[in-house]
C-alpha cells in the first residue's frame, strides 16, 4: 500500500510539471515563429522610374495620372481630384495638371507641382508643391502665390521653393524647407535668379 501511495503521488506531481513544459515548449515555438515573420525582405523604397500620363480626350485636365514605380516592381498612381463646376455663388479653381516631377539624389523623395485653373490667365500656373517619400505624400507646400521654381538640395533633406506673382514685380518669396517636418529653416525676398535662400532664419 505504501508503494502505491508513494507512485500516485509522484504522478500527482509529475503531470502538471509536465503540461507546463508542454506548454512552454509550444509558447516558444509560436514566439520563434513570429520573430521569423517579421524579418520578412524589407521593400525596395528607391523610386527607378516615373511618368505622367496623358489626359484623356474631352476629360477637362491638362495631363493624366502620375505613375511612380518602384525597384521592387511596386506602382503608385496618383490621381488629381475630380472637376467641379462653378455656380454663380462659387467660382472653382480645379487642379488640372501634373508638373515640374522632380527625384532627389537619395532615389527615395519624389516632389512634383500641382498646376491649378487661374482667373487672371488663359493658362493653369503652378501653386501646389507636393512632396512623396515612403510610399505617401509627406508634405504639401503652398503660399497662395505661383510656383517659380522649387528643387532639392542636400540629396532630398530640404527643399527650396520661389514664390511670387504671375504677372509685375521680379521679386520673389524664396523659402528653405525641412523636407522631414516641413518646417521653413529659411525665407528671403529678392531677385528671381537669386537662389540663396538665408536672410531670415525662423
Amino acid at each position: 500500500m505504501g508503494v502505491r501511495l508513494k507512485d500516485r503521488v509522484f504522478r500527482g506531481w509529475m503531470i502538471p510539471v509536465l503540461v507546463g513544459a508542454c506548454l512552454l515548449v509550444g509558447v516558444a515555438a509560436q514566439s520563434t515563429g513570429t520573430q521569423k515573420k517579421t524579418k520578412s525582405k524589407p521593400q525596395n523604397e528607391e523610386i527607378t522610374r516615373f511618368f505622367i500620363e496623358e489626359p484623356k480626350k474631352d476629360s477637362g485636365y491638362e495631363t493624366g495620372p502620375l505613375h511612380i514605380v518602384y525597384g521592387d516592381g511596386s506602382e503608385i498612381v496618383k490621381t488629381l481630384p475630380p472637376l467641379k463646376a462653378s455656380t454663380g455663388k462659387e467660382t472653382v479653381f480645379n487642379a488640372v495638371a501634373f508638373s515640374g516631377v522632380q527625384l532627389a539624389e537619395d532615389r527615395r523623395t519624389l516632389g512634383w507641382t500641382i498646376n491649378f485653373e487661374n482667373c487672371c490667365t488663359s493658362y493653369s500656373i503652378p501653386l501646389t508643391v507636393v512632396v512623396f517619400r515612403r510610399k505617401q505624400v509627406l508634405h504639401t507646400f503652398r503660399q497662395g502665390q505661383m510656383v517659380w521654381s522649387w528643387a532639392f538640395i542636400q540629396r532630398g533633406k530640404q527643399m527650396e521653393v520661389v514664390f511670387g506673382p504671375t504677372h509685375g514685380t521680379d521679386v520673389g518669396d524664396h523659402r528653405l524647407y525641412d523636407v522631414r517636418t516641413g518646417r521653413v529653416i529659411s525665407e528671403n525676398w529678392g531677385d528671381e535668379n537669386t537662389r540663396t535662400p538665408a536672410a531670415t532664419t525662423r
